[in-house]
């Protein structure tokens, strides 16, 4: 599945969403999440609600997804979902070819980054453990920006990077990154493999959309680096 062939514009930058576009880490949000309600006797929504929220702050989640959560009882709920949640980081892994293709590009003189709904201490500590801290020119999380999809990411990486929109590239599995994207002038590639179902992902208006990893990779390296 991919959008009508395109002019195959040259993209100087590629942006990455990180949780279900780089990372093979959805399934495991998910439980964190649901997890993180069971302990705390709360409702326990569905799978697909769990999902969508993926991408969001997890401040701006817990609004969405647990609105009965009275604010006394949101840093407990916090505390639960990072302990479920580091629980099953070491099983965590990029999806297959992602590493060669991040190398690729970077070697090739691609800029890339990524913009993620992760902390600053969750981003760093996944990226040194998969060795990728030398790959990544800036980043942004959402403690250092208003959470997408609001542009602010986005707007602060191309002005650290002294980059014009039109030459960046922004990659993502939901509909926030494709929407953000969108608001910053920013052409966007969203994956269907992550978080969001592609008829969600195709709603939002994406510059293309592809259906498995393989795809997502040969798209990019046709149009970047």
């Amino acid at each position: 599945m991919t959008s009508p062939s395109l002019p195959e514009k040259q993209y100087r930058a590629v942006i990455f969403d990180w949780d279900g576009t780089l990372l093979d880490s959805t399934h495991h949000i998910v439980g964190a999440l649901l997890g993180a309600c069971r302990d705390l006797g709360l409702r326990e929504p569905s799978r697909e609600e769990a999902g969508w929220v993926i991408g969001l702050s997890l401040q701006a989640a817990l609004y969405r997804l647990v609105p009965d959560l009275g604010a006394d009882r949101v840093d407990i709920f916090v505390q639960r979902y990072r302990a479920h949640f580091m629980a099953l980081q070491h099983e965590m892994r990029l999806f297959e070819g992602q590493d060669l293709l991040l190398r690729e590009l970077s070697a090739g003189g691609a800029v890339l980054g990524v913009a993620t709904g992760k902390s600053r201490r969750g981003l760093d500590e996944s990226i040194e453990r998969l060795g990728l801290r030398d790959l990544f020119r800036a980043t942004r999380t959402a403690d250092e920006a208003r959470g997408k999809p609001d542009p602010d990411m986005l707007l602060q990486l191309l002005a650290e990077l002294g980059l014009a929109p039109e030459s960046v590239l922004m990659v993502g599995d939901t509909t926030h990154d494709v929407l953000m994207a969108r608001a910053a002038g920013v052409d966007s590639l969203a994956v269907a493999y992550g978080a969001h179902a592609p008829s969600l992902l195709e709603s939002a208006g994406p510059t293309a959309l592809v259906a498995t990893v393989p795809d997502m990779q040969a798209w990019i390296r046709s149009r970047a680096g």
